[in-house]
């Protein structure tokens, strides 16, 4: 299943500084409060939404013209951050930084999970990150075929490779899912609490493979050659792992099998509309900034322009859809 969608139109700069103008002029303006804005990562420090959110935080606080802190609550595969948010009094003044992991297939996983996606609205669109099939540095494939021979041969004596993930119904767990259901071999599934530890136990040889997102400590490992990399999700070869094949080439199998992941800050449904107006536009301020677009190349993830809330709530729904539909496709069922 291909789940890089054509994102929405771009907002322009006039109307991105009216929103600016708006959020701070009108009767909800956050610094008025004298109270702090929190983004919640509901993932470990060092994963990839938490880098993100630490990358944005000093340009969204001076444009906001107020405090804003990071907060780390990871477990239960996000549920414990996204559902601290949605406890929160809906006032804008709390975010959450997650990819369709946490405020989508969470839900659709894990049946302790109460929230729902439409409980949430996006105000911020990071843009969109590949991962790559990656295995422990003495795995005895060098490719591929290879790879796929030995996990044949692993199913046949009983012992399934291992693959780690960061929870049931995470992305890199229904990739892996898939993986191996297009592929017509069995895994060892082993969850983590994060993407650090999973690749760390991977380059230190105690899980034989993961889906890892391209950058990182991940890209480092994989450039060092302490992983192996075994093809990409993305549609081409990764502009920073170019010897590094889209598996849909390797694979007919895998023709379809393509996935991205996105990057995005959201707030509860009920919030004020022109506090949130006011934190979209400081999160758009924060992603103009030189920087802040190349250091997210550099993470592997390919930057979003500008998206109004109205086109950024349209991507919303559609990778609702298409997410859910993914889980129904690998015959996950929330347990």
């Amino acid at each position: 299943m291909n789940t890089k969608e054509p994102l929405p139109t771009a907002i322009n700069r006039r109307s991105l500084l009216a929103a600016l103008a708006a959020g701070a002029a009108g009767p909800l303006a956050l610094a008025q409060t004298g109270r702090h804005v929190t983004i919640i990562v509901p993932q470990p420090a060092g994963n990839p939404s938490d880098v993100f959110a630490r990358k944005l935080q000093v340009l969204m606080q001076r444009a906001l013209g107020q405090t804003l802190i990071v907060e780390n609550q990871p477990g239960a595969g996000g549920a414990i951050g996204v559902q601290r948010m949605l406890n929160l009094p809906a006032d804008g003044l709390t975010a959450v930084m997650v990819s369709q992991t946490e405020p989508i297939l969470t839900p659709a996983t894990l049946a302790s999970v109460r929230y729902k996606p439409a409980q949430m609205r996006p105000v911020g669109l990071l843009g969109r990150t590949s991962y790559v099939l990656a295995g422990r540095p003495d795995l005895p494939a060098q490719n591929h075929g290879e790879l796929l021979a030995l996990a044949r041969q692993a199913d046949k004596a009983g012992k399934p490779l291992s693959f780690g993930h960061i929870g049931q119904g995470s992305m890199i767990h229904l990739m892996g899912a898939q993986w191996a259901q297009m592929c017509g071999v069995q895994l060892s599934h082993i969850p983590y609490r994060g993407v650090p530890p999973a690749v760390q136990d991977l380059a230190g040889r105690q899980i034989d493979l993961s889906f890892v997102p391209l950058g990182g400590l991940a890209l480092d490992l994989i450039q060092t050659g302490k992983l192996r990399a075994f093809g990409s999700t993305a549609d081409q070869s990764p502009a920073l792992l170019p010897h590094v094949a889209p598996l849909k080439n390797l694979e007919p199998a895998l023709r379809t099998f393509v996935h991205t992941a996105w990057g995005a800050l959201l707030v509860p449904r009920g919030a004020p509309e022109a506090a949130t107006q006011r934190l979209h536009a400081a999160f758009e301020a924060a992603m103009r900034d030189a920087d802040v677009q190349a250091f997210l190349r550099s993470q592997g993830t390919d930057p979003q322009s500008p998206l109004s809330l109205a086109a950024l709530d349209s991507f919303y729904q559609t990778e609702i859809q298409t997410h859910q539909a993914l889980t129904r496709a690998v015959g996950v069922v929330a347990e």
